[in-house]
C-alpha cells in the first residue's frame, strides 16, 4: 500500500489510535481532498470505485465518518440534499443556493468563541458554531431575472 504526502497525516493518526491503514481509507481521503470542494458520500464512492472497484458504499460512509472523527474532514448539513463532506477543516462559513444547491466557501472570520459564549448565556450548551447563508447564487439570480 503506497502512501503519499496527501495521506501521511491519516496514516499517522490511524497508527497512533490503533486503527488499520487500508488502501480504501487512503484513497477515500485522497479523493475527498482532490475534489477541492464539498462532496457527498455518493460522489466520493463513484470516484473511489473507479480505482478500487471492490469498495462498498458502507465503507465510504464509515471512512468519511472516521475522517470527521479524526479531524481530517468536516461533515456539513446545509439543509438541502445529502450531507456533504469537506476536506477543508479550518473554520469557515458556507453559502447555499436554494435554486441549484451549490455550496461555496465563504471567509468571514467569525469569532466562534463569542457565538458559543452567547449561546451559553442563553442557556444553551453549544460545542461548535457553523454559519450557512442560504439564498440564490449569482448564476441562478441571472437566470431568474431573464
Amino acid at each position: 500500500m503506497q502512501t503519499s504526502p496527501h495521506t501521511d497525516d491519516l496514516v499517522a493518526l490511524l497508527r497512533a489510535r490503533g486503527h488499520r491503514v487500508t488502501s480504501q481509507r487512503l484513497v477515500i481521503l485522497r479523493e475527498l481532498r482532490r475534489s477541492g470542494g464539498h462532496a457527498t458520500a455518493e460522489e466520493v464512492y463513484r470516484a473511489v470505485h473507479r480505482e478500487l472497484p471492490g469498495t462498498s458504499i458502507p465503507t465510504v460512509y464509515a471512512t468519511l465518518d472516521l475522517l470527521v472523527e479524526l479531524g481530517l474532514a468536516r461533515k456539513l448539513n446545509v439543509g438541502v440534499g445529502a450531507s456533504l463532506y469537506d476536506a477543508r477543516t479550518e473554520p469557515h462559513e458556507h453559502t447555499v443556493c436554494r435554486e441549484c444547491g451549490r455550496v461555496a466557501d465563504l471567509e468571514l472570520g467569525l469569532d466562534r468563541r463569542r457565538l458559543l459564549l452567547a449561546a451559553g448565556a442563553a442557556g444553551f450548551h453549544g460545542d461548535t458554531a457553523e454559519l450557512v447563508i442560504t439564498g440564490v447564487c449569482e448564476g441562478c439570480a441571472h437566470g431568474l431575472e431573464g
